[in-house]
């Protein structure tokens, strides 16, 4: 059992064995990512879930009962304080020790590609050369399967096969997105010394 030695020991629990950190929405934004309609929804939905992950990771390492280290620590973490950006947790995170490199640099795909969806006011596809470049770019994808597209897969085809094989082409994407999102999310979950 954890005793604590000082008022700066975070992230106490009075379990003896390590618990994994589990988002409060978890679920629910893993089967909107699911089900999501469009290449906009689903990477919106991939940033919600990562977002969500590292909000309770962060939640979890600085975990304190203590009304005067809540009174300090829960300001720096809404949206408007130094740590309400995804990138600057992220960082603090990878300084940490709590991710690796490799998912740091996953997380800051998903956060450019979400920057990506606003620009283009959600309108994007997952054959579009930019968006496919940049999911190629994620470990875990290049993990599970990495995304091929070429305009020349669809010459030729008349417009129904055409639109048959982008639906399909869209689904397979998803899918491997839903995998890669659920492998980065595993791997924010697992216990390390600061959040157990």
């Amino acid at each position: 059992m954890l005793v604590p030695q000082s008022a700066t020991d975070v992230a106490l629990y009075p379990f003896e064995e390590n618990m994994p950190i589990h988002s409060s929405h978890e679920a629910e934004l893993l089967e909107e990512l699911a089900e999501s309609a469009n290449a906009a929804e689903c990477l919106l939905c991939a940033y919600d879930v990562l977002e969500d992950m590292l909000d309770a990771i962060l939640k979890s390492i600085f975990h304190k009962d203590d009304y005067a280290v809540k009174f300090v620590v829960d300001p720096l973490l809404t949206n408007d304080g130094p740590l309400g950006e995804i990138l600057v947790r992220t960082k603090l995170l990878l300084g940490l020790g709590v991710i690796s490199k490799q998912t740091y640099d996953d997380i800051d795909v998903f956060v450019t590609l979400k920057e990506w969806v606003k620009v283009q006011e959600g309108k994007l596809d997952f054959w579009d050369r930019d968006i496919v470049f940049e999911l190629n770019r994620v470990n875990a994808i290049r993990k599970i399967m990495p995304i091929e597209y070429s305009p020349e897969l669809i010459e030729g085809l008349n417009e129904e096969m055409k639109t048959m094989f982008l639906e399909r082409h869209f689904q397979k994407v998803r899918s491997t997105i839903v995998l890669a999102v659920n492998d980065i999310h595993q791997q924010l979950s697992r216990d390390n010394a600061l959040t157990s």
